[in-house]
């Protein structure tokens, strides 16, 4: 199996070493701006060839990840054109589904794309802090192009469940809505929340100083890179603004009753919130 990865960072580096463990005698190849990331991978034995170059280093693969951010991963479709097969399953893993289908649908209509989303990463970035353990019982996401076929969608469903993941598959519209809900909009609520806090802060910024376990678990993934945020907010905007809007609507009704004293209002809403949210399977 030849395997190649456009991008070495945190969810490329990730698939790619549990691709290794998986299938030790696995040709890997992959593609990265800098070099750093290509040497640790090389050295970790996880990559057999590395390029910082889309050539013919990427003919022949049976899979190919695009891992980089969704705008970049468009502008290499059509360096990669020249070195798809027949055989080849291109796929990606972005938190938005919708542009990345329409560039495919549009500059490579014959290739057989699967879109994919691992639900899975922290706020750090980078091959560096990558693991094949991060995306070991993670939900998948799986948005197959209408030239995928039956046999690529099994096969590539395989392949994701030999590295400990759960497949989901669903049409590119839906997941964006999905992934607004759970992942977007709470990015932005978390960036938004500690700029209200910077903005509030005392001038001895005690208020810095004391936050503590419950300001810090909320607003763990502000610490996540901004310019990959700017990128997924601006790819997604039509379903962010509208839970957007929808959440602005409950944190006014929420105000409303605070400002009104009604406790038992108040009660209701953070009782049915806590019942949902224990009936999470973690």
């Amino acid at each position: 199996m030849k395997v190649g990865f456009i991008s070495l960072g945190l969810i490329g580096g990730s698939i790619a070493k549990g691709i290794r463990d998986r299938y030790p005698d696995a040709r890997i190849v992959a593609y990265n701006r800098s070099r750093e990331p290509l040497v640790q991978a090389f050295k970790d034995d996880v990559i057999n060839m590395a390029t910082q170059e889309i050539d013919e280093s990427f003919a022949d693969c049976d899979y190919i990840f695009l891992c980089a951010p969704v705008q970049t991963n468009i502008s290499f479709l059509k360096k990669l054109k020249p070195y798809l097969s027949d055989k080849t399953i291109m796929t990606d893993v972005g938190s938005t589904k919708g542009n990345i289908h329409g560039a495919v649908s549009l500059l490579l209509p014959d290739v057989h794309f699967i879109g994919g989303h691992p639900m899975a990463g922290t706020e750090k970035s980078s091959y560096f802090n990558s693991s094949s353990e991060l995306i070991k019982d993670c939900y998948y996401f799986i948005t197959p192009s209408d030239a995928a076929t039956k046999e690529d969608i099994a096969k590539f469903e395989d392949l994701i469940r030999s590295l400990g993941c759960n497949p989901i598959t669903v049409e590119p519209a839906k997941h964006d809505f999905i992934v607004g809900a759970i992942s977007h909009v709470p990015h932005v609520a978390a960036y938004t929340l500690v700029k209200l806090v910077q903005d509030e802060d005392t001038s001895e910024e005690y208020m810095k100083v004391t936050a503590a376990g419950g300001f810090k678990d909320i607003t763990r993934v502000a610490s996540s890179d901004p310019t990959m945020w700017k990128e997924i907010c601006l790819a997604n905007k039509d379903n962010l603004v509208k839970l957007m809007d929808d959440y602005i609507e409950k944190l006014r009704e929420v105000r409303a009753d605070i400002a009104k004293g009604n406790g038992e209002a108040l009660h209701k809403i953070f009782k049915d919130a806590k019942e949902y949210r224990d009936s999470f399977i973690e």
